[in-house]
């Protein structure tokens, strides 16, 4: 989202016409969109608080603003989020089952806790944007024949040890993916144009076979030992012709056992 800034077919979403055509983003996190909410309408409060800590990166700092830093307004939430976002380990964003964030402190040399240039940035394109809050299902209500619709979910795993859900409070399962599918299918239905991101495991292709899937390599930089930070293959699924692609070149089609029929 934040990249088409520099597209060309976004030349025109500024904030006068914005609600002719609408950027929207959507999460389930509720600190997430706080984040983006007091971006776009406190910067100026938002970059004070930051400022005030960004001499506190020790770990005891950290671990105390973790669990002890109770947030009362927008602004202070989005601090807390990109303060702990910048110290934790690699950037991860994890809770328990009660929600609370439980991510252990990085160790990260010079951290910068408020980059105010990106910020600044990111406030005034965030003017352009409708921000929204809830689940997959709700987010789509509204999309209309012709809208691109991107869809990131929790990824399914690609290892029976390597499943990771709790970016939110509650996990996401196999059949939230199945259920995203119906959402997929309803998309296509009413004339949207559907991109959809997921791990390149057996399920997901066979979840997913009412989209056109593709293989695209990604960089994952979660893994502890730097070693083991290799690229791995992930799904790009899409409902329109690959030709119709910025770039279709760089996407290399995925063979799958069985095609869904649309419609």
């Amino acid at each position: 989202m934040f990249s088409l800034q520099d597209h060309p077919a976004a030349s025109n979403m500024r904030p006068a016409d914005w609600k002719k055509r609408r950027i929207v983003i959507n999460d389930v996190n509720g600190e997430l969109i706080a984040t983006y909410r007091a971006i776009r309408n406190d910067i100026d409060g938002l970059v004070s608080e930051l400022r005030a800590r960004e001499n506190s990166t020790s770990e005891s700092d950290y671990y105390k603003a973790r669990d002890l830093w109770v947030p009362g307004t927008e602004t202070e939430r989005a601090a807390r989020m990109i303060y702990l976002n910048r110290l934790a380990f690699n950037g991860l964003y994890r809770v328990r089952g009660d929600g609370k964030f439980n991510v252990p402190f990085g160790k990260i040399a010079n951290p910068t806790v408020c980059n105010e240039d990106l910020l600044r940035a990111d406030s005034k394109w965030l003017i352009s944007v409708d921000i929204r809050e809830g689940s997959f299902t709700s987010a789509i209500n509204d999309a209309e024949p012709g809208d691109v619709v991107y869809l990131d979910p929790p990824y399914l795993p690609l290892t029976p040890t390597a499943s990771f859900s709790k970016y939110a409070k509650d996990d996401f399962r196999e059949m939230d993916q199945w259920a995203l599918r119906g959402v997929v299918d309803g998309l296509i239905k009413r004339g949207a144009h559907v991109v959809l991101s997921n791990s390149n495991t057996e399920l997901t292709r066979t979840i997913f076979a009412n989209l056109d899937l593709y293989v695209v390599s990604a960089t994952r930089s979660i893994s502890a030992a730097a070693g083991s930070r290799n690229k791995v293959e992930e799904v790009l699924g899409i409902s329109y012709k690959a030709s119709q692609a910025t770039n279709p070149a760089e996407l290399k089609k995925l063979q799958v056992h069985k095609k869904a029929a649309r419609g």
